[in-house]
């Protein structure tokens, strides 16, 4: 059975690399970073809430791009839900024929200050089985008073190089002791933009107190028993301006719609449906298209149309 396993498993990542994945093929690699930078500091990054058990999420260029220490890269920023005081968060970044995202990992406290950076070379190399391919791989604890934000980027350093990677067939002839095959380790280009997860684990929830959410009544003044009784006086009405009253109803209107998203989320939602759709994942297209639309979204209803036409 055993053989039976490592057998499938290695013909289905040499499937999934393909002959595409040698040295030898000839391909582009484009790595320069030419949008421009979407914030001026960590505080003005649109945050994605961790939640549920799983995020499979596309760094491509309808991610953010921020300026940081290294120079420019496309990001994902993402942060602890309300809800959780820490969370067991394992970072996975997928080696595709088309390149892998080499990911370097910032955790930020309350305050949007850099508490702790998780290198590349932090990170695991887990070779491809049955149901996955290779990957990088690193697990991150946070917690929510200390390190609630999390930002994975590449930097350019990073962006030039390239990953070797041991071929299905020589990793199935390891572990049957066969004599090693003549076969090519596949080379894996790093990229700008790449296809990762994230692997969700509650460790401890928030507990809340009760009073934290009494919304206490309207104070009413005070009415002394020992007032004595007088007429009712007639209440002068001052005369509000047309101008006035139409600006007062307009901004009372306005107050219940839902505000506009910011261009980054938009972005982020978008690029999310398209990779759904790209993937024939329509259920989960529909469930982030609702979820965008209840968040204020105005472009995720014509996105998830256009990609459909196609």
């Amino acid at each position: 059975m055993k053989i039976i396993k490592t057998t499938l498993a290695a013909l289905l990542a040499a499937s999934l690399l393909g002959c595409t994945a040698s040295p030898s093929a000839e391909s582009t690699k484009d790595i320069a970073v030419a949008a421009p930078v979407c914030c001026n500091s960590f505080s003005e990054f649109s945050w994605v809430p961790m939640n549920g058990d799983k995020i499979d999420f596309i760094i491509d260029d309808y991610s953010q791009v921020n300026e940081f220490a290294e120079g420019k890269s496309y990001f994902a920023a993402f942060a602890i839900p309300r809800n959780i005081e820490r969370l067991q968060v394992d970072v996975k970044s997928w080696m595709k024929i088309a390149g892998v995202f080499a990911p370097k990992v910032i955790l930020l406290d309350p305050e949007f200050q850099i508490v702790k950076t998780i290198a590349l070379d932090e990170f695991d190399v887990m070779p491809a089985n049955l149901f996955s391919l290779s990957s990088y791989q690193h697990r991150i604890v946070m917690d929510q008073q200390t390190t609630p934000y999390m930002v994975i980027y590449s930097p350019l350093e990073y962006r030039e190089g390239e990953i070797t990677i041991p071929h299905p067939e020589r990793i199935r002839a390891e572990e049957l002791g066969l004599a090693r095959p003549m076969v090519t380790d596949p080379v894996i280009q790093h990229q700008k933009f790449g296809s990762l997860e994230l692997d969700l684990k509650p460790l401890n929830l928030r507990s809340y107190r009760a009073d934290e959410f009494v919304v206490s009544a309207p104070a009413t003044a005070p009415v002394s028993k020992k007032a004595p009784a007088k007429a009712p006086t007639t209440a002068v009405v001052a005369p509000v301006p047309v101008a006035a009253a139409a600006s007062t109803q307009q901004s009372s209107t306005n107050t219940v719609n839902t505000p506009a998203m910011l261009p980054e989320t938009e972005a982020f939602y978008n690029s999310q449906i398209k990779a759904a759709v790209e993937k024939n994942d329509m259920h989960k297209a529909l469930q982030l298209l609702e979820e965008a639309k209840r968040a204020g979204s105005r472009s995720a209803e014509t996105t998830f149309v256009e990609l459909i036409k196609k």
